[in-house]
């Protein structure tokens, strides 16, 4: 990959995506979307005098809404304990908007090869630092986390989240790897985008050694969120490509009705199905059977507590579940779901939610030309790990990789005289 052949777009991203070692290690990972986007703003005014943007989707003015929607929580609930602030709903949700906006309004398209080759090199930073992880640095070197990030030793708030942890948690004695991300669930979800990136890749071994190296990282987070979001996702990819050939639709649906006919018509097919699913869902409940036990208690707590208030949610947090633990471990946590949207938005925020979440989908569906099955398979993860992550609503990186996966389309021929956003120039 010739770096003169990118266009400066791809040379952003690209360098965005090799450099999160940095910016983990500089602590600014909360601010990198308006970072993000007062670049775009600058350079948009200093080259065209103006930021060029079109009447909005219904997507983009559904996530305005529901900053708004947020917004008035907050100031109808002024005196609840940790209701959260205005302006870490300017610097998330805010900003993931007008990114948004910016991309529909410019027709942004990010070639795959360049993206792949960043994210194949990421790859090998988390493989290469995992493996510094393991067999030279010392455990107690980053457990418990006592290492600040610069931005807590400039701001001299050496705690908590600007501390540099590579590991999460201690389970039977095996250190999690969360390595340039906050959480091992986080870590996850980007890996598991990477690996849908690779499946689009055109060169087999290429996309066959990135794809492996995304599984064996997932593997060792120990997320089992994403061990079960992430082959369905795959699953999903392979079906989407297979309808769009018309050929492959007669064959689809013929095996559809032969599957379905043999799962619920005859006996011995039904009982192994019904019984290998038992069996492992029993396995993975069992894998970490405390985590399931009290996770079970947290979502019991958290209906329950929206049952209480079901219109428009109970903002804050909730009160800490006693057989958890831990400051994390609170009624509304481990779940986007039940937890971030039901519990916090109520039914009238989390419909909002869902209007931007289907016309998105809708949206990507009717621009799909030149754009890879990629960001539906993203999209289908998402709201798979949704259910059990509850970590991916506070961090940007879910939304700044589904994003990039928004972007990334083949690139038309630039017609005479039509001028091009700054992301595909």
């Amino acid at each position: 990959m010739r770096w003169e052949a990118l266009t400066a777009g791809e040379r952003f991203v690209c360098a965005f995506i090799i450099l999160i070692p940095v910016l983990w290690v500089v602590g600014i990972y909360k601010y990198m979307t308006s970072l993000l986007i007062v670049c775009i703003a600058a350079y948009e005014w200093w080259k065209h005098g103006e930021i060029r943007l079109k009447p909005p989707i219904t997507a983009v003015v559904a996530v305005f809404i529901f900053c708004i929607y947020r917004i008035a929580q907050m100031l109808i609930n002024f005196d609840a304990p940790n209701k959260g602030s205005i302006s870490g709903l300017l610097i998330t949700w805010f900003s993931y908007a007008l990114l948004l906006w910016y991309i529909q309004s410019n027709n942004v398209r990010l070639r795959l090869e360049p993206i792949a080759w960043a994210c194949t090199v990421s790859i090998v930073q988390m493989l290469g630092f995992w493996l510094l992880l393991q067999y030279v640095l010392p455990i107690s070197l980053f457990q418990p986390p006592s290492i600040p990030n610069l931005f807590g030793l400039v701001t001299g708030k050496a705690a908590g989240e600007n501390l540099l942890a590579p590991y999460q948690g201690d389970i039977s004695g095996y250190y999690r790897p969360s390595l340039f991300f906050v959480s091992a669930q986080l870590f996850a979800l980007i890996v598991g985008c990477i690996g849908l990136i690779a499946l689009e890749i055109k060169n087999r071994i290429w996309s066959l050694l990135l794809l492996l190296g995304s599984v064996f990282l997932i593997v060792i987070s120990l997320s089992r969120g994403i061990w079960i979001a992430f082959p369905i996702a795959i699953w999903f990819r392979y079906l989407f490509s297979a309808y769009s050939q018309p050929r492959n639709r007669l064959i689809l649906f013929a095996v559809m009705a032969i599957a379905s006919f043999t799962i619920l018509s005859i006996a011995p097919f039904t009982h192994f199905l019904i019984s290998s699913y038992t069996d492992i869902t029993a396995h993975v409940s069992q894998f970490r059977a405390a985590s399931t036990e009290w996770r079970a208690e947290i979502y019991r707590q958290t209906w329950e507590a929206f049952l209480e208030e079901p219109i428009w949610g109970q903002i804050g947090k909730g009160q800490p579940v006693s057989m958890a633990g831990g400051e994390a471990n609170v009624v509304g946590s481990h779940s986007v779901i039940l937890g971030n949207l039901l519990y916090g938005n109520g039914i009238v925020g989390t419909g909002i939610f869902a209007v931007f979440w289907i016309s998105l989908f809708a949206w990507l569906y009717k621009t799909r030309s030149g754009r890879p099955l990629t960001v539906f398979c993203v999209m289908i993860m998402f709201t798979l790990a949704a259910a059990t992550l509850g970590a991916m609503w506070f961090s940007p990186f879910p939304a700044l990789a589904l994003l990039l996966c928004i972007a990334i389309r083949q690139p038309k021929l630039k017609p005479a005289g039509e001028v091009r956003s700054w992301l595909s120039s």
